[in-house]
């Protein structure tokens, strides 16, 4: 709770005459901010999930439990057979729990974040603007993984 406090705080630095949040800086926080909620969520799966399983007790623990679901990726779930289906402990591990569902959630977002803040505003400013970028997206990165992780707590 300090940590969301802190960044409230950081607001009105955000909203200077000087610094503006334009559409492009709204799109790209708001993924940056979903790539630190599906972090946040792997990290109560992975560390704190009997906090998870008692706000959703009847979720299904072959699913969000990393400690069984791993296992999904693999043949009668057992890595020594292989795959499960072509590609379901590589490029479509995704599909086969929630953890590897948010580590793709968080790689995708991070990655479109900066494709459209090269593409839609990645125009050459001042150094110090810069630094604000990276307040602003770290304070949205942090912002997305206390709301998620801060929940269970």
């Amino acid at each position: 709770m300090k940590n969301l406090i802190l960044l409230l705080l950081l607001l009105p630095f955000f909203t200077t005459a000087q610094y503006k949040i334009d559409k492009n800086k709204i799109l790209t926080g708001s993924l940056i901010a979903l790539s630190g909620s599906a972090t946040g969520f792997n990290e109560t799966l992975m560390h704190h999930y009997y906090k998870f399983k008692a706000k959703f007790p009847h979720a299904n623990d072959q699913w969000f439990n990393p400690q069984e679901s791993w296992v999904n990726k693999y043949k009668d779930g057992n890595c020594e057979e292989g795959d499960r289906f072509p590609m379901s402990s590589s490029l479509l591990a995704f599909t086969t729990d929630q953890y590897h569902l948010n580590a793709m959630i968080r790689d995708v977002s991070l990655l479109a974040a900066v494709t459209f803040k090269i593409g839609g505003g990645g125009k050459k400013q001042k150094f110090i603007y810069y630094v604000y970028d990276f307040l602003y997206y770290s304070a949205c990165y942090s912002l997305g993984f206390y709301l998620t992780y801060g929940s269970f707590h």
